[in-house]
């Protein structure tokens, strides 16, 4: 008889401004992209229209972000990041309802975001969450090997 798999601990989702930019910046380097400075995440939070969440485990252990940016009915997602310890948990997920909830309050008719051809998990969470492709950027992301990717351009709606 195996023993019964543990329950995850709850993940809080909050907001998070410029005074969290180190540990925004620190999260980033889970990311698949580059990371970011926390210099270039507080001018980031500081631009009108863009903000971010950040989800913390149990004893506020951050466990990933997503910042976000509103322009006139239009939402994008700028960055999602999730520890690798914390994938596939339902944090992302989490996220990006929170995003979504967030430029709905802001009416929003739109939400935008770009995800590397390459990423599969992230492809499948935007797909799960509504968002369908619109477009695509050639050679987008620059990889660590010298090579370049697309970037896929996806949309949902916002009702």
């Amino acid at each position: 008889m195996t023993a019964a798999r543990p329950p995850d601990r709850p993940i809080r989702i909050q907001p998070a401004g410029p005074a969290e930019a180190a540990v925004i910046a620190l999260l980033s380097e889970c990311g698949a992209t580059e990371p970011w400075p926390a210099s270039a995440v507080t001018r980031l939070l500081g631009l009108p229209g863009c903000w971010a969440l950040l989800a913390v485990r149990p004893h506020r252990e951050p466990a990933g972000f997503l910042i976000a940016r509103i322009a006139a009915d239009e939402a994008e997602i700028v960055n999602l990041v999730v520890v690798e310890d914390a994938r596939r948990k339902g944090i992302g997920r989490q996220l990006v309802a929170a995003a979504l909830a967030n430029a709905r309050r802001s009416r929003a008719s739109a939400m935008f975001l770009e995800v590397a051809a390459d990423n599969l998990a992230g492809r499948a969470l935007y797909e799960s969450a509504g968002f369908r492709e619109v477009g695509v950027r050639p050679d987008y992301y620059r990889r660590q090997s010298g090579n370049y990717i697309d970037a896929i351009i996806m949309k949902r709606a916002i009702v």
